[in-house]
């Protein structure tokens, strides 16, 4: 989503670094700038007319539908700068211009003169991307009581651009706040008290002499306590200075409001703050009533999983689910998650999204858990989130004056997610409150009345992200059934066809590649598929059907990688290209986890196993593979080749990657054609499944062992109510042969061509279904990306070469024969692996040679070793002999 990877935020262990800017005298840049892709250094004078650009709001980036990149950009902004803030700008000798973040490199000229760069051009490249842009101006500089122009030149090496993504946009006198940082501690205190600290941190020769008034408050802005203090801090450049305020106590409050002003005697210039503070960190949400759902589905459900409350899954993916518990999901920065919303604004344009996001991992793990520290997790964060929705209904980490622009929408969005999920899961109406409430909002802001938005301006990507909306309000029309809802989903339908508009559903019908859709952004268009889907799912209505049938077609045949992933530097590119290294930023986890859910919601409607097979391709290989599962860091891009640059701080894919890991339990089993159906041969307990046979409703349990996917022997238990005579379906993988099923004396045998097994018997408890079937090794050729290269593929698993393992980065010099076979795990794998499987190929030489040692990609360099997949062919491969006998 992001133009570029975003290691940490500066939010942590309950310390608050507050960027400050007085309210007084700031001017605010226009909302519009005139904006032009090109160059030409004439643009820069005041003389230059520039009538003929098109208009661009700040703030809402730009994109190129060709996907070009190394564009310049030139944006010429016009305000006038009133003579009233002159002495105030003598005083603090300079006025400093305000110009957000700018995607990547900017020169920014006022009235024709150069003020300032940040970052340099090509061949010497630096990239400033996340720099917010800060320049002073001496007052002399200043066309007084005149309008003044600031052209800002800008240079982009991504495709589609970005451009001034992220305010503030003012004009405004330099002040003690450009001086001093200020941050804020809340520290906890016995008995649910907390006491406040302010510390000042003199960033050059300025004595601070100020007031600083405390207050805290109840969330009706009753004040229960308040205390002022004088502030001398010294002009020592890195000396910080601490105010501490009393320790307060709440009476039966669970939550407040902890808020300052800060004035300036000299100057009188203040700032104030106000931060929500939960003080009960042990408060528990009582559940509701079951959720009902108020309007169903015109198509009807052909695949429905499984309660994820009635599955114990077990073996590999068992570990995995719960490793993404403890070691990425209790391990949450509860701070950075959240502050974005309980002190707005936000440090960044799309903080706002990564509460959803942890909400609704968090919710579909816990159902399959029952781990009660996430609950209490999950009960703090949607309280404190709940309470700082405003009356409007506005829940966002933006301030008034950026209101939707950028991501605002996409955070409402992912509001609506989690939120949705807390409600569908716990049945707490407070939280189904809080979404009618943003829809509401959503529905009174955006629309084609007179006084409504324009929702394509509010975010980036040709109004991809912020129509994307439309997944969370189908869902939201589904449980309240209001019908306001969804003519709001139909008006983001309509508004993709506008003149300005990503064209989704005419360029699909047309044109049929995705790469061709608005900037060809694959996060937000395939968010935008999936509540397509949704919507005809709702509806019946195919218009909306079809193009997404015609976009999964063309990514699967031209754009997605072995593993189970999409996009290079976050895009749909031409046809079969796929390069796989770091530098190419291929596979973003949020791609990955959205192309799931888009397999997902059709599996749902047509019960075919094609998409099914999509989402076990991206569980078993690059969802697995992007989160570390010794340490649960994820990576933001997960290369094919090279290194997996994992991290543990907060960021988009960070946030991502855990929710697809908590879908598993989704694919595993389910009722498919209302059949009970085994569909992933994972060591799992499936409980209280309910069969209908001879109009009876029979409770069946299966308990199914196995070591796949590390083989193909699999025994499933039966376990039922009374004896009863229905079917049980068990999937037929694409990628294996010889399946055969044995129930007692029966032998049930199935083509690797059908999709399902049917076996219908009468059933009693300690029945077993014994299954076999082989896990062939594939060999697949690199493609246009990587000619003369081959990759193994093992059952539904890619298999890697990782540095760590075989003791070097390179490949041995030596040629192999023969497929990869299994080896055993304890004599290679180093302490500390997790995961059990490991294979060899055999050197030609056997004496001088070395083996090579591969493992799944998906537990490839997680003890931080250089990956590769793709292998030289004349060294690992005689591929039409291996296809003979692969054959065979």
């Amino acid at each position: 989503m992001q133009p570029k990877y975003i290691k940490r935020f500066i939010v942590a262990g309950g310390i608050i670094l507050l960027s400050l800017t007085a309210k007084t005298q700031i001017i605010s840049l226009p909302k519009d700038s005139k904006f032009k892709i090109g160059d030409n250094m004439a643009w820069k004078e005041t003389s230059f007319d520039d009538a003929s650009w098109e208009t661009k709001k700040l703030g809402t980036g730009w994109g190129t539908k060709d996907g070009k990149e190394n564009v310049y950009a030139w944006y010429r902004i016009r305000v006038f700068i009133p003579g009233s803030i002159k002495a105030a700008a003598e005083f603090g000798k300079g006025v400093k211009i305000n110009l957000g973040k700018i995607d990547d490199v900017d020169f920014t000229y006022l009235n024709g003169k150069l003020v300032g760069q940040s970052g340099s051009l090509p061949p010497a490249y630096v990239t400033q991307w996340d720099v917010k842009r800060t320049y002073i101006i001496p007052p002399s500089e200043i066309l007084w009581n005149q309008e003044n122009i600031i052209a800002v030149r800008v240079f982009s090496p991504d495709p589609g651009g970005v451009g001034m993504y992220e305010g503030p946009y003012q004009v405004a006198p330099v002040q003690w706040t450009d001086h001093f940082s200020v941050q804020q501690e809340i520290a906890g205190t016995p008995h649910n008290g907390f006491i406040t600290k302010l510390h000042f941190t003199c960033k050059n020769n300025y004595a601070l002499n100020a007031t600083a008034t405390y207050r805290v408050t109840d969330m009706l802005g009753k004040v229960l306590f308040t205390e002022t203090k004088n502030i001398q801090a010294p002009p020592i450049p890195g000396a910080v200075s601490e105010t501490v305020f009393n320790n307060y106590q709440p009476g039966r409050e669970d939550i407040v409001q902890v808020g300052y002003t800060i004035m300036e005697n000299e100057s009188r210039v203040s700032v104030s703050n106000e931060k929500i503070y939960l003080a009960n960190r042990n408060i528990q949400l009582k559940a509701g009533a079951e959720p009902v759902v108020r309007v169903q589905n015109k198509i009807k459900d052909r695949f429905t999983s499984h309660r994820f409350q009635n599955q114990v899954q077990q073996g590999y993916l068992g570990n995995r689910l719960n490793r993404n518990i403890t070691e990425r999901l209790l391990k949450i920065d509860e701070p950075g998650i959240i502050d974005g919303y309980l002190q707005r604004p936000g440090n960044h344009p799309w903080v706002g999204e990564h509460v959803g996001k942890y909400l609704e991992a968090a919710c579909n793990a816990w159902k399959n858990s029952g781990d009660d520290r996430l609950k209490k997790q999950m009960d703090r964060i949607v309280y404190e989130l709940i309470h700082t929705q405003l009356a409007d209904g506005y829940l966002g980490t933006y301030t008034p004056d950026e209101y939707w622009t950028s991501w605002d929408v996409w955070s409402h969005k992912y509001n609506l997610y989690g939120l949705l999920a807390y409600y569908t899961t716990t049945g707490y109406e407070p939280a189904l409150t809080a979404c009618r409430k943003i829809g509401d909002l959503l529905c009174a802001t955006f629309g084609n009345k007179p006084g409504q938005r324009n929702i394509l301006d509010a975010g980036t990507h040709i109004g991809m992200a912020a129509t994307s909306v439309l997944d969370p309000m189908v869902e939201l029309y589904k449980y309240t059934g209001e019908k306001k809802y969804l003519d709001f989903c139909y008006y983001i339908t309509r508004a993709w066809e506008q003149a300005d508009g990503p064209k989704i559903i005419s360029t699909l019908l047309s044109v049929q590649k995705t790469n061709k859709v608005g900037n060809g952004k694959a996060y937000e268009m395939l968010s935008n598929f999936t509540g397509m889907v949704k919507l005809y799912q709702v509806t019946g209505d195919k218009r909306f059907f079809t193009p997404a049938l015609i976009a999964w077609k063309d990514i699967v045949a031209r754009r997605l990688y072995i593993t189970g992933t999409a996009s290079a530097g976050e895009y749909f590119h031409e046809d079969d290209y796929l390069p796989a290294a770091e530098k190419d930023h291929i596979g973003e986890g949020c791609v990955t986890t959205t192309w799931m859910q888009f397999n997902h919601v059709l599996f749902t409607i047509t019960g075919e196993m094609k998409y099914l097979e999509q989402i076990e391709k991206s569980v078993y290989n690059h969802l697995l593979g992007a989160e570390n599962p010794q340490t649960g860091c994820v990576s933001y891009y997960t290369p094919l080749m090279d290194k997996k640059p994992f991290g543990c701080g907060i960021s988009c894919c960070v946030s991502s990657v855990p929710r697809g890991i908590a879908m598993i339990p989704c694919f595993t089993f389910g009722m498919t054609n209302e059949i009970p159906a085994v569909l992933m041969y994972e060591p799992a307990i499936y409980n209280n499944i309910s069969v209908t046979a001879a109009g009876n409703n029979i409770n069946l349990s299966l308990n199914v062992q196995t070591r796949f996917p590390e083989n193909g022997k699999v025994t499933i238990t039966v376990s039922t109510s009374r004896p009863a005579e229905f079917p049980v379906a068990l999937r037929i993988p694409s990628w294996c042969s010889a399946f055969t099923a044995t129930v007692g004396s029966e032998v049930y045998r199935f083509e690797h061509t059908v999709q399902t097994g049917i076996i219908k018997r009468k059933w009693k408890t300690g029945d077993k279904i014994k299954i076999s079937f082989q896990l062939p090794v594939r060999v697949i050729p690199g493609g246009k990306s990587y000619p003369n290269q081959v990759a193994f593929q093992r059952g539904p698993q890619v298999l890697a070469f990782d540095e760590t393992i075989n003791g070097s980065a390179e490949i041995p010099d030596n040629q192999f024969t023969g497929l990869p076979k299994a080896a055993n795990a304890n004599d290679i794998l180093p302490a500390g692996w997790i995961g059990q499987q490991v294979y060899t190929l055999t050197p030609n030489n056997k004496l001088n040679g070395k083996q090579l040692i591969l493992v799944p990609f998906a537990d490839a360099s997680q003890a931080g070793g250089d990956v590769k997949v793709w292998l030289p062919a004349e060294q690992v491969a005689n591929t039409e002999k291996m296809k003979n006998k692969q054959q065979k």
